[in-house]
């Protein structure tokens, strides 16, 4: 499989976020199976898609998930808001043409 597009995104402190352009089938369903075997929170789910969504930070990919840890609340709220949009979407089936 082809390496995965990124889409960059500005914090409102003016980070610059590389975001995964979508999540797999196979993260979503092992993160929900996740959910259900350990009964994690939303906080902790919240978290995890955070984990798996977020490629860098200002052009730095290592350590991603600490990196989120230590921005400011209004920009974590921000890429929350923005990697809910990536499992939020419209599910409904394409109609036939």
């Amino acid at each position: 499989m082809a390496e995965r597009t990124t889409k960059t995104v500005t914090t409102p402190s003016g980070k610059s976020v590389a975001l995964k352009e979508y999540i797999t089938a196979g993260e979503f369903i092992d993160l929900n199976a996740a959910k259900d075997a350990e009964q994690i929170s939303k906080v902790e789910l919240a978290k995890r898609l955070l984990d798996i969504a977020v490629v860098s930070i200002d052009g730095n990919a290592e350590n991603v998930s600490q990196a989120l840890r230590d921005l400011p609340l209004p920009d974590y709220t921000f890429l929350s808001k923005e990697v809910a949009k990536l499992v939020g979407g419209d599910f409904t089936e394409a109609k036939a043409q």
